[in-house]
């Protein structure tokens, strides 16, 4: 009986084919690990981008008021709800985290420790006679100290600012002193359609809409006689009208005024 092995070169021949087999496949596992890694990292960033983006757009949409100035970018969205008790709000970027505050109260993180966001910033325009939009950027990306893993999309969208400003109490500034009412480029045509604006000037009554003078009322102008006797009439008040009541005697109406002298004194008109 004729036992025959293999030669040299036949094993040598098996193990280089057996070889080249192990390193394909170990390539193409690397390959498919990469591509499951980075559909991972992916996945996670659109998903925590849509929902911070569906928040960001319910919190523009609802709010009464947004309180930041037209065309200037800004890391923070300062805004009005119509609940008071959650006033003011803010949307703001901390540590690659985005959170929102409400009343001053914690802070609430709208974005997980899965990603970081970067760039943030939130531009309002003004549409007249249109609602007012606001468009938003930032950047997110997986947090990882693992290059496969890693990756980082610029999202930016603009939503319209849709609810109207409306209030169920008195209107106050955070801070006292701190805050106007409207500004130079963005004017109040009228309040209650009472108090009428036109550039500069300012007209009382409901006809007085296009004041010509700094100040028109449309009707009478009463001096309250809350029988307060009048201040010292010095230079920093001059030009004061004063109304005197005296009860059952003659009333007087003074003016503060320079006299004859270049005094500025008190001068009986009435």
């Amino acid at each position: 009986m004729n036992k025959k092995g293999f030669t040299l070169v036949e094993v040598l021949l098996s193990v280089a084919i057996f070889s080249v087999i192990i390193v394909a496949f170990i390539g193409m596992l690397v390959v498919i690990l990469q591509i499951q890694a980075q559909s991972s990292s992916s996945q996670a960033v659109n998903q925590e981008s849509q929902f911070l983006l569906q928040k960001m757009q319910y919190y523009v949409e609802s709010a009464s008021l947004i309180n930041v100035p037209t065309s200037t970018p800004t890391s923070t969205l300062k805004f009005m709800v119509a609940s008071t008790s959650l006033d003011p709000s803010s949307l703001t970027l901390s540590s690659g985290t985005v959170y929102l505050q409400q009343n001053g109260g914690a802070l609430q993180a709208l974005t997980s420790p899965k990603v970081t966001v970067s760039n943030l910033l939130f531009t309002r325009s003004a549409n007249p006679p249109g609602h007012d939009a606001v468009s938003i950027s930032f950047t997110m990306a997986y947090n990882t100290n693992n290059v496969e893993q890693a990756f980082s999309q610029l999202f930016s969208s603009s939503i319209e600012h849709v609810s109207a400003a409306t209030f169920d109490t008195g209107v106050y500034p955070s801070v006292s002193g701190s805050e106007p009412l409207g500004s130079s480029g963005s004017t109040w045509s009228s309040v209650n359609g009472v108090i009428n604006f036109s550039g500069n000037n300012v007209g009382i009554g409901s006809a007085d809409t296009s004041p010509a003078q700094q100040l028109e009322v449309n009707g009478g102008v009463r001096l309250y006689p809350n029988g307060v006797s009048e201040p010292t009439c010095n230079s920093s008040i001059r030009g004061t009208l004063w109304f005197v009541n005296n009860g059952g005697s003659r009333d007087n109406l003074l003016l503060c005024a320079s006299n004859a002298s270049g005094t500025v004194t008190w001068e009986t008109l009435y």
